[in-house]
């Protein structure tokens, strides 16, 4: 048996109150970011890639660059994902940003956050001069980009459903929509979910090319639709002016609001294929715009909000049509 003395254990690389230091340090610095954001908008905008891409990275770089020698997991994941949530909880509860450009957001938000820990964990800078490079990063990379105009690009979205009813039927359905009732809605849309007034009801004012069709949604969300384009019981296609001027606050994100400076709805189209007597291909599509510095990331996401829209919308007419074929 050894008389060697059994060797003290090891102490841990970092305690616990360096990485709540991190965590504080990181909420601190994101919800100020906001509040000068707020208070100077020419200093950055939400709706930049300063915010919403280099930011994050600097939350994560700030939750790890004050627990020395973190495991990779807690670099990536554990050390710099919290202080993201905490400081999105706090800029929703008081009212800055809501659960459309929350979710909007957060993909890349989290993304951002395990890059700068990362960056913590491989290139661990604790001084001060350091720490305050990082941190005017956003600024530094928001005032380049206010050089360059932002994309202006406009794309159709198209959803396609199949119904058990003539075409004189659909195109009742289509022409002017009675108001939907919640419990018509199929479940689970994602427009719903994220936050999106649901659609209630469109009726036109007369069957003919100049004709105004007014397309409501919850919220007091309005859509006055021109029509460009009309063949009895075969196309529909109008000109969309979102009625930004009178949807009541809070209804939309401003940064999200349609008709802004960020996305809008420009046209929109039915097509009736006959497929039968008695059958159909009913299509339904939107042109949007979509104006950001990162149009590849909010085009994937208007894109993938307005099919929602579009497949319930359609999915509403087909029960209705089918059901007095």
């Amino acid at each position: 048996m050894s008389d060697q003395p059994a060797p003290a254990p090891r102490r841990p690389s970092f305690t616990t109150k360096q990485m709540w230091t991190g965590f504080a340090l990181a909420v601190a610095y994101g919800v100020l970011l906001r509040v000068v954001v707020a208070a100077v908008p020419p200093a950055l905008a939400v709706m930049s890639l300063g915010y919403i891409f280099v930011a994050p990275c600097v939350i994560g770089y700030l939750a790890v660059q004050a627990v020395p020698n973190a495991s990779w997991f807690r670099a990536v994941v554990l050390l710099p994902w919290p202080p993201v949530f905490a400081a999105t909880f706090i800029i929703a509860l008081v009212g800055w940003e809501g659960s459309i450009c929350i979710v909007m957001a957060m993909p890349v938000l989290l993304v951002g956050a395990s890059l700068g820990g990362t960056l913590a964990r491989v290139h661990n800078q604790r001084s001060g001069a350091g720490l305050l490079m990082v941190a005017v990063m956003p600024f530094a990379v928001g005032l380049a980009e206010n050089q360059v105009a932002p994309e202006y690009n406009v794309h159709t979205v198209e959803n396609i459903i199949e119904i058990d009813a003539t075409p004189a039927t659909v195109w009742r359905e289509i022409v002017s929509v009675r108001e939907i009732q919640a419990s018509e809605m199929p479940g689970n849309p994602l427009f719903l979910w994220m936050g999106f007034p649901r659609p209630l009801s469109a009726e036109i004012d007369r069957e003919a090319v100049g004709g105004i069709r007014k397309a409501r949604f919850a919220g007091g969300l309005l859509f006055l639709e021109t029509v460009t384009a009309l063949e009895h019981e075969r196309l529909l296609s109008f000109r969309i002016a979102a009625q930004t001027d009178q949807i009541p606050p809070g209804t939309l994100d401003d940064h999200v609001t349609i008709g802004g400076p960020y996305f809008d709805v420009l046209q929109g189209t039915y097509r009736i294929e006959p497929l039968g007597e008695h059958r159909v291909r009913l299509h339904l599509e939107s042109r949007l715009r979509v104006s950001t510095h990162f149009n590849w990331y909010a085009s994937l996401w208007a894109d993938t909000v307005m099919a929602s829209i579009q497949r319930n919308i359609l999915a509403v007419e087909k029960v209705r049509a089918e059901l007095v074929r």
